[in-house]
């Protein structure tokens, strides 16, 4: 049974949990365990689109709730989302570390090589560094994992599903991209689902895709419309199962 002298922390927007998110997240808990601490994921929840760093029409690989689901099946002690509210999204960086320090004790952070915090996104990994001593904790750096010479983060899966290729993404993601069925519209007699455009979930572009439903390998057809995009099945759906992208269908 662990301590209560402190906690090991992973810290990232976890936006489609890919391979380096996977290496990161190992990294602290190992860190916890070899120091006797709980171990804790920190992710990041933008409350209005106003307040976010990039652009509000950003589209996410995966819903905060399904994020959270798979940050969970780590079996860490703890996974919490802080919402990024008028308030903490002006946070100086020194104020996000006092926040780490005074909520967490945080004594260890693991994060990846591209890390900003704080308004602005004017902290990053050397601010962390800074001040280690003043609060007494540890930085550790993850470095970039690559793909083909590219350093794997969320923005790149996201620019290779946007570009529909699907099968590269794939390589890169934990489990292949899905579009749950919580996220979508359904017409399960007419095989036909619908996403509105004011969703914040990615879809694919136009085409025919291959997709796993449940136990069915299926072509999913996929057309943009004024509101959103029309997704029309070959095959009878069961109902509450989720879409997962197999590859561009020939």
């Amino acid at each position: 049974m662990k301590k209560a002298k402190g906690s090991c922390i992973a810290i990232g927007n976890f936006d489609g949990i890919h391979v380096g998110h996977d290496i990161l997240i190992r990294r602290m808990i190992d860190l916890s365990n070899e120091n006797n601490l709980e171990s804790i994921i920190i992710t990041f929840e933008y409350v209005k689109n106003d307040l976010r760093k990039s652009s509000m029409n950003m589209k996410y690989i995966n819903s905060t709730n399904t994020k959270l689901q798979i940050l969970k099946s780590y079996n860490v002690d703890k996974v919490v989302k802080i919402e990024l509210n008028e308030e903490i999204s002006r946070y100086s960086p020194e104020q996000f570390i006092k926040l780490l320090v005074s909520q967490y004790n945080a004594k260890n952070i693991v994060v990846g090589y591209n890390f900003t915090f704080g308004y602005k996104a004017k902290g990053n990994i050397d601010t962390l560094k800074d001040f280690q001593e003043e609060y007494n904790y540890k930085v550790e750096e993850i470095p970039p994992v690559k793909y083909n010479g590219i350093a794997i983060s969320s923005t790149l899966v996201r620019k290779l599903l946007l570009e529909g290729k699907i099968r590269e993404a794939n390589k890169l993601l934990l489990n292949k991209y899905t579009l749950f069925h919580e996220e979508l519209y359904i017409d399960y007699d007419k095989n036909i689902g619908f996403v509105d455009n004011k969703s914040s979930i990615l879809v694919p572009p136009d085409g025919k895709y291959l997709v796993r439903a449940g136990t069915k390998e299926l072509i999913l057809t996929i057309v943009s419309k004024n509101k959103g995009a029309v997704l029309t099945f070959d095959k009878k759906l069961e109902e509450k199962i989720d879409i997962v992208f197999i590859d561009k269908a020939s």
